[in-house]
């Protein structure tokens, strides 16, 4: 069981009343965000189990969030977040600060199987490899966007804190601190990666056509002089004017010469594959 202590401060709070929109989106946002990381760290619906726990305490408004579930390795839903440990720790909040509202230019995998994070104006950093999907998430982002951003622009919530959950107050431990000046960090985005697409030019391959389509560039199949098939977007202009037009009789007898880019979802890892050129021996 992992507890945290997520706190706003403010002049709007003295009079011991909040927005109530603004708990609602704050309470959706942390369980949108919890509920995604738990996904991606591979567990199940089931295992998690969230409870909060509110209330205004000297002119602030704080939840007291409780979260059971059940992932290998001893992982830390909160850690990971940013909420169960100090913010120096590489969790998703310490990236969204480092990244200072910019946009990822792409994110690549690492010979170590980490991920290396490239941002709009060429600064780099290494996370762990489960931290690529987190980051270029929009709907991260929106649940952040809720939880901390949104408040901190409303006027009078100055400070939101994540704080160790030690009934004494003065014991507690501040994980997270984020002011109004820095509420930008933490905004949604519409989009976060801006080179999702990597294209890997393959070698040169001689291949036979299994499948063409003459209303659509999609989904030809071919083969190579390995037996191995695939399916492909036809990207040669001359080459599907000339099928078209009816140039190409002997499309499933002849052999090609053909060009194929590789283009991996940097995100996903999906791989499709597109014919760029194609030519007779």
């Amino acid at each position: 069981m992992e507890q945290v202590v997520l706190r706003y401060d403010g002049e709007a709070l003295v009079e011991h009343s909040m927005n109530l929109k603004l708990v609602a989106d704050s309470l959706q946002g942390i369980e949108a965000l919890v509920r995604e990381v738990h996904e991606e760290m591979g567990g199940k619906e089931e295992e998690l189990n969230l409870q909060i726990k509110g209330g205004f305490r000297e002119g602030s408004f704080e939840f007291l969030f409780t979260l059971g579930q059940q992932l290998p390795d001893g992982i830390e839903l909160l850690k990971i977040i940013g909420f169960g440990g100090p913010i120096a720790a590489g969790s998703l909040i310490s990236y969204l600060e480092w990244l200072k509202a910019k946009k990822i230019q792409k994110i690549t995998m690492t010979e170590e199987g980490n991920c290396k994070i490239v941002t709009e104006d060429g600064e780099e950093k290494v996370a762990p490899s489960y931290m690529r999907p987190l980051l270029a998430s929009t709907s991260v982002r929106g649940a952040f966007s809720k939880i901390i951003s949104k408040p901190l622009r409303d006027g009078g919530i100055e400070v939101f804190e994540a704080l160790s959950a030690e009934e004494d107050k003065a014991k507690r431990i501040q994980y997270v601190s984020v002011t109004q000046a820095d509420e930008k960090y933490y905004r949604a985005k519409s989009t976060t990666v801006i080179d999702v697409i990597a294209n890997k030019p393959m070698d040169e391959k001689i291949v036979t056509f299994l499948s063409v389509h003459k209303d659509k560039d999609t989904n030809w199949r071919v083969e190579d002089v390995d037996g191995v098939t695939y399916t492909v977007k036809m990207e040669d202009e001359d080459f599907l004017s000339n099928f078209h037009k009816g140039k190409e009789p002997d499309i499933f007898v002849n052999a090609y010469f053909v060009e194929i880019v590789e283009k991996e979802n940097t995100i996903n890892l999906d791989k499709t594959y597109s014919i760029v050129k194609v030519s007779l021996p």
